[in-house]
């Protein structure tokens, strides 16, 4: 084992550094696993930028990061899944197993959960961490670190999927291509989806959107028209102008999951054409009970990961890939940095 256990932090100037730091020794019920592989996501560069990220603000350093993959290297005394060497992702948001969300299978609802990289919270862009052994999930041999890196988003997709109740053969239209968008819509033809339509600015985002699965794809401008156009629709941009036309894109009848977090948090709804159209809302945070199926369709084929990583970066490198991922992305879906 490294003597080292390098961490990337990040403060409130928005300064990124790495520094080095004794390795943890796990709790009894926890296991110590040496990471090789972050994704980085929206929200860690929200918080690069902005320092803040909704009701979550960097005022101290705290090191970032959520979507990881690596190696259990040691268990603490009493936890009894998993053996030393087992290659696992890591479930970041811990709840409490206690409260009646928690019991009723919601725990991403827990008001006591501890996500890792919400600040002040450390998450994952370290050598090493412990965790709870219940939130790793062992991945196949044949998977590769990085595409295991995407497990997380991935099951941000696959929660909205069960929550949007997709049903065989209708049709889904998903708003932004980046990293969420794009396995929104293979998990959406994986639960049964018929005719997936996604929407960007960006070409770059839609060729990818074409070579995995998507059947139509728009950029939308003043002339598009996009009344009616799905039975369901997903919101992945994050962004408060797409927001503002999710009712016009549903048909009557149908549902509106929003998955993307729109910025300025406040948005301007037409109330009028979602009664008319007795359509269902969907909020979605987070994920719960997805991880199983994440690593299993990464593996077997279902999720193709082929164009959604388009950088990859050292960690020694990692204030790099988060200057490149803000600065670039146009020519970004997905940067992973590896250990």
């Amino acid at each position: 084992m490294s003597e080292n256990n390098r961490c990337l932090y990040l403060d409130s100037e928005h300064n990124l550094t790495i520094e080095n730091r004794e390795i943890p020794k796990p709790e009894p019920n926890q296991v110590l696993v040496k990471v090789a592989a972050n994704g980085i996501c929206g929200s860690d560069i929200h918080f690069y930028l902005d320092g803040r990220l909704g009701n979550f603000v960097v005022t101290q350093p705290y090191i970032p990061g959520h979507e990881a993959s690596g190696t259990i290297v040691a268990c603490g005394s009493a936890a009894r899944k998993f053996e030393e060497g087992t290659r696992v992702v890591i479930e970041p948001g811990v709840a409490c197993g206690h409260c009646k969300l928690c019991k009723i299978g919601r725990y991403n609802l827990c008001p006591n959960v501890i996500f890792l990289s919400a600040p002040p919270v450390n998450g994952t862009f370290c050598d090493y961490l412990c965790i709870d052994e219940n939130y790793v999930f062992p991945i196949s041999d044949t998977l590769s670190f990085a595409d295991a890196a995407l497990a997380e988003p991935l099951v941000v997709a696959i929660h909205t999927a069960n929550r949007a109740r997709i049903r065989l053969g209708e049709t889904g239209v998903i708003v932004g291509a980046g990293p969420i968008g794009l396995l929104m819509l293979q998990a959406f033809k994986s639960a049964g989806g018929g005719h997936a339509i996604c929407i960007d600015l960006h070409s770059n985002r839609l060729d990818a959107a074409k070579k995995l699965g998507a059947d139509e794809v728009i950029v939308p401008d003043s002339d598009c028209d996009l009344e009616s156009i799905g039975d369901v629709i997903f919101e992945t941009a994050g962004s408060s102008v797409a927001t503002k036309q999710l009712f016009k894109m549903a048909r009557v009848g149908g549902r509106v999951a929003q998955v993307g977090w729109p910025d300025g948090n406040i948005v301007e709804l037409d109330v009028a054409t979602f009664m008319e159209k007795e359509l269902d809302y969907i909020g979605v945070n987070r994920y719960a009970n997805g991880y199983e199926t994440a690593v299993r369709w990464l593996a077997d084929g279902r999720i193709k990961t082929d164009g959604i990583i388009t950088q990859k970066y050292s960690l020694e490198d990692a204030p790099a890939a988060f200057k490149w991922a803000h600065e670039h992305p146009q020519d970004t879906i997905k940067v992973i940095v590896e250990n």
